[in-house]
């Protein structure tokens, strides 16, 4: 006689939280953010349909979540890389651009997230809002070290963080999503990202060689 056993529910991840966010960036690294779906979501974390709804309310809370976390791994692995340079120099400053291009380089599904207009709002997303601006701090800090050492010209450091912020996050959307892995095949991406902190490095130091004051706040 057979006998006919009920079908086994799906167990739950120890960590379900960590489950769905994990089988997310997944998904995201694989098909972009168009690929995010709460159904597709469950079934890579080997998880009930409903589960993912006990710690994300939809697809966007997701989104945010993940860019919330890839805020927090940006700056532990800059501060991690500029504490390796003595403080107060140029070479520190330099070290957390290319710790910030590493990041993009190793981590692309993060970064495609972080900077995603609908999570710009802090209101909105209270959460990414803090996490975002503690990673510009550590950069704000560094350049405020700088100009106290008197390494970096005086002044508001808010133009010196807005130029390399936006020069280092140039050149890693370039090389993930442009041209530029093409054009510097012989170039090792890395080798590309210390040139371009040099590069910064050295107009600063001239700056600073100059006696150029920076704006005031």
């Amino acid at each position: 006689m057979l006998l006919f056993m009920p079908k086994r529910a799906q167990s739950r991840p120890a960590d379900l939280r960590r489950a769905v966010l994990d089988a997310s960036l997944a998904l995201i690294a694989e098909g972009g953010v168009g690929a995010l779906s709460m159904r597709e979501v469950a079934r890579r974390a080997r998880v009930t349909h409903s589960a993912p709804y006990h710690h994300f309310a939809d697809r966007a809370a997701i989104v945010a979540g993940l860019a919330e976390e890839g805020f927090a791994l940006l700056a532990t692995e800059m501060a991690a890389a500029m504490k390796k340079e003595p403080p107060g120099t140029i070479a520190r400053f330099e070290a957390c651009g290319r710790a910030y291009f590493r990041f993009a380089t190793r981590h692309p599904a993060y970064l495609r997230l972080m900077f995603r207009p609908e999570l710009a709002s802090p209101a909105d997303h209270p959460g990414v809002d803090v996490a975002a601006v503690g990673a510009m701090q550590v950069l704000v800090e560094c350049v405020a070290e700088c100009q106290k050492a008197g390494t970096m010209p005086p002044g508001d450091p808010t133009p010196i963080v807005l130029m390399s912020w936006a020069t280092i996050h140039g050149l890693a959307s370039l090389w993930l999503d442009g041209p530029l892995c093409r054009l510097h095949r012989s170039s090792s991406p890395q080798a590309l990202a210390a040139m371009v902190a040099r590069t910064l490095g050295s107009l600063i130091e001239a700056a600073t060689a100059q006696g150029v004051q920076g704006p005031d706040p």
